[in-house]
């Protein structure tokens, strides 16, 4: 009878000490984390593990020093694994977050991080879908970088990247701009379905930024005796995209820079439409061919060289969907399948944590706001010692 008592008391103590079951991609994430624990180069007690992008060999997580248990915009862990004094908060695309509550109980948190300062992203590691950590790549070394296709070290990890070209380009987002405004009666799923059809809610256009950068020590000249820029391939059939930007466009040496695309008019019943709306989930696959088919028809200085185009994986989850009525403002989202909302994530949570600063009392906002207060001076500190 004692023990059979000794062994339920050991078995609540295991389940109530159970850890998250990590994949095996996590946990090579969670063993670079604790490494870089290990290495002292983590001086906050959170490291937010965030899953920018997953592509068809790729997962790319940002790794952050934080002073709270949740990202930057405010989206929540789906796991946290203790580590010495740390906690590693693993924020994934396809993953339900925990309640806040669970996080407070869990990690001990009583600040906010509406008011909290130290959020700072240090370094992105890849991993390949088999688990195997491919790159590591500090933030810290780049200056003056506007988007993820500016970290130099990230390309052979996205999808489309051809190496050694002369110009460097990238899909930085593609929306849906429709014909007509679909209506009140029609809601975003029967939207998704008749988008395609010939009979339903058609689309006016498809269109985004794309990205150029002369990888060369020379100037390099973009140009085309036609309006068909680009090309996403489906088979026999093609949706042609076109700069609106003025043709040539002159790069000087190791200059970037965005440009706007639209696809051509008079493309929104063609055949490319027509067969993607044979396809079992059309746009998912809609997606993977900007990610895989989408291909330069531009000569570069003066010269035909047909090339993949590369594609921005890192926020990239799916379609914005817009109307010429309203202006670039987003009716809805089309996701692919499996990713959470990131927006309405974001929306929830701001209210969360603003609801709640807002409940506490003001003496508990001034004990908070002392905390980050005496943080932030003990940071100048250690960076000017000599001043006071």
């Amino acid at each position: 009878m004692r023990n059979i008592f000794f062994n339920l008391m050991f078995l609540f103590v295991m389940v109530g000490c159970a850890q998250p079951t990590l994949n095996k991609v996590q946990q090579v994430v969670e063993a670079q984390s604790e490494l870089l624990v290990d290495c002292g180069l983590i001086h906050n007690k959170y490291v937010v593990l965030y899953e920018l992008a997953v592509n068809d060999s790729n997962h790319i997580y940002l790794i952050s020093d934080s002073e709270f248990p949740v990202e930057s915009h405010l989206e929540s862990p789906s796991k946290i694994v203790p580590y010495k004094d740390k906690y590693l908060c693993f924020i994934e695309l396809d993953e339900q977050e925990m309640p806040v509550a669970d996080i407070k109980e869990m990690t001990g948190y009583s600040g906010n991080p509406m008011v909290e300062i130290d959020y700072t992203p240090k370094w992105c590691v890849v991993i390949s879908k088999f688990g195997e950590k491919r790159a590591l790549v500090e933030l810290s070394s780049y200056e003056d970088w506007s988007s993820w296709f500016d970290i130099v070290e990230l390309w052979p990890y996205l999808s489309g990247y051809v190496e050694d070209y002369p110009v460097q380009m990238g899909v930085l987002s593609h929306d849906i701009q429709l014909e007509r405004y679909p209506g009140l009666s029609l809601n975003a799923d029967s939207i998704k379905r008749e988008l395609f059809d010939w009979n339903g809610v058609r689309i006016k256009s498809v269109y985004g930024q794309m990205y150029l950068r002369n990888n060369t020590t020379s100037t390099v000249c973009l140009s085309s005796s036609t309006k068909e820029h680009y090309a996403v391939v489906n088979g026999r059939d093609s949706l042609y995209l076109s700069l609106c930007d003025s043709l040539p466009i002159v790069l000087k040496p190791l200059e970037r820079k965005t440009v706007e695309y639209r696809s051509l008019s008079g493309q929104s019943g063609s055949f490319f439409f027509e067969h993607l709306a044979s396809e079992k989930n059309p746009w998912e696959y809609f997606y993977n061919l900007f990610c895989r088919s989408t291909y330069c028809l531009m000569n570069v200085n003066g010269e035909e060289l047909k090339t993949k185009v590369m594609f921005h994986d890192i926020g990239n989850y799916g379609f914005e969907v817009t109307c010429e009525k309203f202006g670039k403002e987003t009716l809805f989202r089309i996701l692919n399948h499996g990713i959470y909302d990131k927006e309405d994530r974001i929306e929830k949570n701001t209210k969360l944590w603003w609801t709640e600063w807002n409940n506490k009392s003001e003496a508990d906002r001034q004990k908070i706001s002392d905390a980050v207060d005496e943080k932030l001076s003990e940071k100048r500190q250690k960076i000017n010692p000599d001043k006071e």
